[in-house]
């Protein structure tokens, strides 16, 4: 049975969605000229999302009790991986978010919120990260709201933002608890600033947001203060999950890629695949891609049955991710001086696999978090 395999419902979509990204997504992305995400206009990004939207597929990944697919872990990784291997710079784009902490919102507040950015009407930005520099994001009590003062760093897609749900420290609350809370910040709310855009290697498009008495009300609170933290950590295993699935996608890309290269006509007169060590470094990245592979899979369907596998994923997420890194510098290699001027997909490439070893957490980190995962296992058994 191959790595892949999938139920034939599941199947059927992959299909669709593969169909999407070669017969629409692609060609509309080699028109407007866009190579990397950041460059895209807004009106291609939002027909992105709408056109997903028609042909049913923004919503597979969505909880079904929220009006989605609720596909579960082995649809994320099948669909994920398959977005990757198209190389389609907007491909992000293409399945909206399950929803995040605005999940845990109450009936008011999933109407509100969570309904809209469901339906790829409104979009949200996590702002979690404070900006080096300091000081810490808080929120005190004046009157019957609170007012935020921070400076939020490193907020993925907050240039593009209708809300940002910011991580805060409520300080100050007479009569009423305080600690960390989720807030619901509205992009055009007063105090509110885009201090500056963030493109980082990845080509990815990050705000840098100052918050300067920005007024939110009780109401705009996901979870309840003191629940900030923990309703911010706990979603880490699935984007774990989705990143090794990101990562074994562009790292088919990558092989195919590079196959095709090597077997064509060289000025030596015999194509590079010919030499056995140009067939030992492919040998090398189809092993290792078919590694994350086997545990991207194993972990999804053990996922898929509802067991834990906060261990797994995390050995999922550090291997797809250091082995792509590996694929793509070979690819490089072979390929040569053409692969690190400007525009080039394996260029493009190689500085957006940078980022997924860090994102979600550092392979070091994850690391920490196997073998910690593991000695309990042994000392609980």
């Amino acid at each position: 049975m191959p790595l892949d395999a999938l139920p034939p419902d599941l199947a059927v979509l992959r299909e669709r969605l593969r169909a999407f990204l070669d017969d629409e997504l692609l060609p509309a992305e080699r028109v407007a000229g866009v190579q990397e995400e950041a460059e895209a206009p807004a009106e291609l990004r939002r027909w992105v999302r709408t056109r997903s939207h028609e042909l049913g597929l923004f919503r597979l990944l969505q909880p079904a009790e929220l009006g989605g697919g609720g596909l579960g872990p082995l649809g994320q990784v099948a669909l994920r991986e398959e977005i990757a291997a198209s190389g389609a710079a907007l491909g992000r784009l293409v399945l909206g978010g399950a929803g995040g902490l605005l999940r845990h919102g109450t009936p008011a507040q999933r109407e509100r919120f969570l309904a809209p950015v469901l339906r790829g009407k409104l979009t949200a930005a996590f702002a979690f990260t404070d900006a080096r520099e300091g000081p810490r994001t808080t929120a005190v009590r004046q009157g019957e709201a609170f007012a935020l003062n921070g400076v939020k760093a490193f907020v993925t897609g907050g240039p593009h933002a209708d809300l940002l749900l910011t991580v805060a420290n409520v300080t100050e609350n007479p009569g009423g608890p305080v600690g960390s809370a989720v807030f619901v910040v509205p992009r055009g709310a007063p105090g509110l600033t885009l201090r500056r855009e963030l493109r980082t290697l990845d080509g990815g498009l990050h705000g840098e947001f100052a918050y300067e008495g920005v007024p939110a009300t009780e109401e705009a609170i996901i979870g309840g203060i003191g629940q900030g933290l923990p309703r911010a950590l706990e979603d880490i295993t699935g984007m774990r999950l989705g990143v090794a699935a990101s990562a074994c996608g562009a790292g088919r890309w990558t092989l195919a890629y590079t196959l095709a290269q090597i077997d064509q006509p060289h000025r030596s007169g015999t194509p590079l695949a010919e030499r056995e060590q140009v067939q030992a470094m492919l040998a090398e990245s189809a092993t290792d891609l078919y590694a994350a592979r086997s545990a991207l899979y194993a972990t999804a369907r053990a996922a898929q049955e509802g067991e834990s596998r906060e261990v797994e994923v995390a050995m999922a997420k550090s291997l797809a991710t250091e082995a792509i890194t590996r694929i793509v510098d070979r690819a490089i290699q072979l390929t040569g001086g053409a692969a690190v001027v400007e525009g080039h997909p394996l260029a493009r490439l190689y500085r957006q696999i940078r980022a997924w070893r860090i994102a979600e957490g550092t392979t070091e980190i994850l690391r920490l978090t196997i073998a910690r995962g593991l000695l309990a296992r042994q000392r609980g058994a």
